[in-house]
């Protein structure tokens, strides 16, 4: 290692290091904003290219929106590949610009009067979590029936009276996108994928009108407080007719007093969807469905989901389920909705 011992050398290190530039970090390293989606008056999502840091992310100095938007808030997802961003309120198709530091370029957001999100899992996803879903297997022998899957890749309902529950809860997303009005929802459908299906049947969904918990088993014997074939909640509350088959005309789901415990599932049918073949995702909407949507807004607290079952099938359908390996073949909702009020 060389040594300096003059008052030269010593002068020229110390110009060196101060006039030495400081290279900028490169972006590469920084994350990219890829859109930039406005859901409400108050809300916008962004989506990045990379996942964030909380500290960072939530920070509301690194946003700017003009013409006049105040920023309030903002929430990582648990994706940690976006953020919602609360704000004043915008207005409908006017142009804004989003900008963040050391950008040069903004993106444009523009909030339209009707929008569209998706609750489930996947990259198509709007907002993420708060999905539930399990089966109430019946084994042949029709004598070991009190199991729940709540932990299986897939959903099953078959001739032998297997039924799978779904529910999506959409209290948090519509409260923090300020959607509170059941009179925003336009359209509801539910989207599942099939795996299997050897000959075209019709699957029917009802409501589900009394609270249920997903099982944690995989094909097990269910745990104490768990939905099973034989009881709902618990041992001691057995459904009206196992498994959980509405029975009392005129409960459909509609009233609050149906969500007294006096029925397990509506009587109503809310719809059907026929089941051609496996390999492909399947759509289930009525307007029932997207009555359902709506006084769910109105009455969080009774969302329970549907109910899925076969109607007078002869082979099992077998569904993807929220554990399924590939999050994309996951379930669904989309809701349509106004943007404003």
């Amino acid at each position: 290692m060389k040594i300096y011992h003059s008052v030269a050398d010593k002068f020229s290190i110390f110009l060196f290091l101060l006039f030495c530039p400081i290279l900028p970090a490169k972006s590469a390293d920084t994350p990219k904003l890829l859109k930039a989606i406005p859901l409400s008056q108050t809300a916008i999502q962004l989506q990045f290219d990379e996942q964030l840091q909380a500290e960072t992310a939530e920070d509301l100095s690194n946003y700017r929106i003009t013409p006049d938007v105040q920023l309030e808030y903002a929430l990582l997802d648990p994706r940690m590949d976006r953020v919602l961003l609360l704000t004043s309120p915008l207005e409908v198709e006017k142009t804004y610009h989003l900008t963040l530091p050391n950008s040069q370029t903004g993106i444009v957001v523009t909030l339209p009067s009707v929008n569209e999100i998706t609750f489930g899992a996947g990259d198509s996803v709007t907002f993420s979590g708060g999905l539930q879903d399990t089966t109430l297997i019946v084994n042949k022998d029709r004598k070991t029936r009190n199991n729940n899957a709540g932990a299986e890749p897939t959903l099953v309902c078959d001739p032998t009276g297997s039924v799978f529950f779904v529910a999506f809860d959409l209290y948090d997303a519509f409260e923090d996108m300020g959607i509170r009005e059941p009179t925003q929802v336009l359209e509801a459908t539910i989207n599942l994928h099939v795996q299997q299906c050897d000959t075209a049947q019709t699957v029917i969904f009802r409501r589900v009108l009394l609270p249920w918990r997903e099982g944690r088993g995989v094909s097990e014997r269910a745990e104490d407080n768990e939905l099973t074939y034989n009881s709902a909640l618990h041992r001691n509350l057995p459904w009206n007719r196992p498994p959980a088959q509405a029975m009392l005309a005129g409960i459909d789901g509609d009233n609050e007093s149906d969500y007294n415990g006096s029925e397990d599932v509506a009587h109503r049918i809310d719809g059907t969807c026929e089941i051609q073949g496996a390999g492909k995702r399947y759509t289930f909407k009525s307007e029932l469905l997207t009555d359902a949507i709506r006084f769910w807004v109105a009455n969080p607290d009774y969302n329970y989901g549907y109910l899925f079952a076969l109607r007078d099938g002869s082979t099992p359908i077998v569904f993807s389920s929220k554990e399924s390996d590939d999050e994309n073949l996951r379930p669904t909702l989309k809701i349509r909705y106004r943007t404003v009020n």
